[in-house]
């Protein structure tokens, strides 16, 4: 087609298959109930999706990502939602995309799922500004090899899937990306309503022998999702902003500075010397620093010395997954910031521990205080709305998309 400014266009968009219908979608509401954690985290996506089907040409401004074990039904909900703006318009997309300069295959579709993103540290760094354009955006550079490279509107909804701790750095100020990590292991939690595991209800879905073909019942509520979201009322307020859980603040956490976890652990820690030792020990010959003299303290106070507090934080590295840690000075001095008192004598230099600091040892500023870190949350089951009846399915015979 031929735009306003005289340059030709070429329209992709595909109309969708499926015929919205009014009916009931108890399996629908529970597949996206595990997935969101609970009926607030639903009503949001319930929302998030409604807007993109009523304006698919647009793009919501927020990003979802899915967190939890395999088999929870994330890529059910991409197939779900991808027959309601039409398969066609949607894309899957990993690893190898993220990692090319080419966008072009993806960045002119609907709603694109990134699917089983590694975590962070593995990958060398965030996710690149490119993906980021793509939530926020209004239009975004069309890449392709061998092509100049073309400025295109933004419509893409992003879904992503992962069963990695941190596969995105989540700054405290980051508005882009609402995250859901259903911890519950699928295949041991018992749904005593229907009397099989969640694996099961999912594996029942889809046609015997296939992963990929929804059983025609199923297909039955996936339309009158269809007409549901067709015809809910739009919160565009709440499109606009990322949903506020605890999965999200984890994940902000990880994203600290490795420094600033450390002093975190430490800080909700019962005895964080011994966690300081513990995490020592995880590097090689750092059990000298302990048995050899002059030993991991200095002189005769309950200061550590910068070696096995630097021991410290490469073992911690380890446990949390992190592939660089901070060099020593600048760990170092950061523990100055956090409220340590510094230590020396004739052999050795260190950091004192503000839980050790009494007196004139203690620190002079109340900057040093240290914010533990949330406890970690038992595995969560779908709240009691699950309990909706559960529809035996005949296999859907048309073709797979």
């Amino acid at each position: 087609m031929l735009r306003e400014d005289e340059t030709f266009a070429v329209n992709t968009w595909e109309a969708p298959t499926l015929t919205p219908t009014p009916g009931e979608w108890p399996d629908v509401r529970r597949v996206l109930l595990w997935l969101a954690e609970d009926e607030a985290g639903l009503d949001w996506l319930l929302n998030w999706i409604a807007f993109k089907v009523q304006n698919p040409g647009s793009r919501p401004g927020t990003a979802v990502l899915l967190q939890g074990p395999p088999g929870t039904g994330k890529n059910v909900l991409y197939r779900i939602v991808a027959h309601l703006l039409g398969p066609a318009n949607c894309v899957q997309i990993g690893e190898a995309d993220l990692a090319k300069p080419y966008n072009h295959h993806y960045a002119t579709k609907l709603l694109v799922f990134a699917n089983e993103l590694l975590d962070n540290h593995k990958r060398g760094g965030s996710l690149g500004d490119g993906l980021k354009a793509t939530i926020t955006d209004s239009e975004v550079f069309l890449e392709n090899k061998g092509v100049a490279r073309t400025l295109a509107v933004n419509r893409v909804a992003l879904l992503a899937a992962t069963n990695r701790t941190k596969p995105i750095e989540l700054e405290e100020s980051d508005r882009r990306w609402t995250v859901f990590h259903n911890k519950t292991k699928p295949a041991e939690y018992q749904h005593t309503n229907l009397g099989m595991t969640h694996r099961d209800f999912l594996e029942a879905l889809h046609a015997p022998g296939s992963d990929d073909t929804f059983t025609l019942e199923f297909m039955r509520q996936v339309a009158a999702f269809a007409y549901e979201m067709n015809t809910r009322e739009v919160d565009l307020r709440r499109v606009r902003r990322p949903h506020e859980n605890e999965s999200r603040v984890e994940l902000q956490q990880l994203s600290a500075p490795v420094t600033e976890q450390f002093l975190r652990e430490l800080g909700e820690s019962p005895d964080p010397d011994h966690q300081i030792r513990d995490w020592a020990m995880l590097v090689p010959h750092a059990a000298s620093t302990w048995h050899a003299p002059p030993g991991p303290r200095v002189g005769k106070t309950k200061a550590f010395v910068n070696d096995a507090l630097f021991a410290a934080i490469v073992g911690f590295c380890k446990v949390v997954g992190q592939k660089h840690p901070p060099q020593k000075r600048t760990f170092l001095n950061s523990l100055k910031a956090a409220g340590w008192v510094e230590q020396r004598d004739s052999k050795s230099r260190g950091w004192l521990p503000p839980w050790h600091a009494t007196g004139g040892d203690a620190p002079a500023h109340e900057g040093s205080k240290v914010v533990p870190l949330t406890p970690l949350r038992e595995p969560s089951a779908p709240g009691p709305s699950s309990a909706t009846p559960f529809v035996r399915h005949q296999p859907f015979q048309t073709e797979r998309s």
